[in-house]
């Protein structure tokens, strides 16, 4: 919890951090919806749980005692092998449900260039037009976050989600945290 207190504090959030935290199980991530000049995101298919067969965004876990900042780096990189430009925090979240659905996640929007796709051993990498993503075969939360992800309100927003045994996931609370003022 070291590395979220520290994030926080460099990007000037006041959060309890003790709120974020249900379960030993949950373990922290990162997350990055990467448009670029064409208005698409690239998106992964995942080849396993969690979130098997569905799109989600690329990224991964924090090891222990890695900075938030470098896990995204580092977590990008690896995937897509690209580098992201204009990186913003959109969003966390506190989830709790059956195995595979635990997290603390860092929720990141970011400039990207377009370029050919690489391998990746997650999944299978798409450019997804980010106008059609309620028609793309989305995870159910993230059909649900993505509005708050593109609006033109000036917050980062905190979300308490619970998964059923199903998987399905439910928002519990929303919370919309005031962006820190930056020169």
């Amino acid at each position: 919890m070291k590395n979220i207190e520290k994030f926080f504090n460099t990007i000037k959030i006041n959060f309890d951090i003790n709120r974020l935290l249900k379960n030993e199980n949950q373990k922290i991530a990162v997350m990055y919806y990467a448009e670029n000049e064409y208005g698409e995101v690239l998106m992964l298919e995942r080849y396993k749980e969690p979130f098997a067969g569905k799109l989600v965004p690329p990224g991964g876990k924090v090891k222990d005692n890695e900075e938030i900042i470098e896990a995204m780096k580092r977590e990008y990189m690896e995937e897509t092998g690209f580098n992201l430009e204009n990186i913003e925090l959109k969003a966390f979240t506190s989830e709790e449900g059956p195995e595979h659905y635990n997290w603390i996640l860092f929720i990141f929007l970011a400039k990207i260039k377009k370029e050919p796709l690489p391998e990746c051993n997650e999944g299978i990498l798409k450019w997804i037009n980010k106008k059609h993503f309620q028609k793309e075969n989305l995870t159910d939360i993230d059909k649900k976050i993505i509005p708050y992800l593109y609006d033109e309100k000036d917050f980062i927003y905190f979300f308490e989600i619970n998964y059923d045994e199903n998987k399905k996931a439910q928002i519990i609370n929303i919370q919309e945290i005031k962006k820190p003022y930056s020169p």
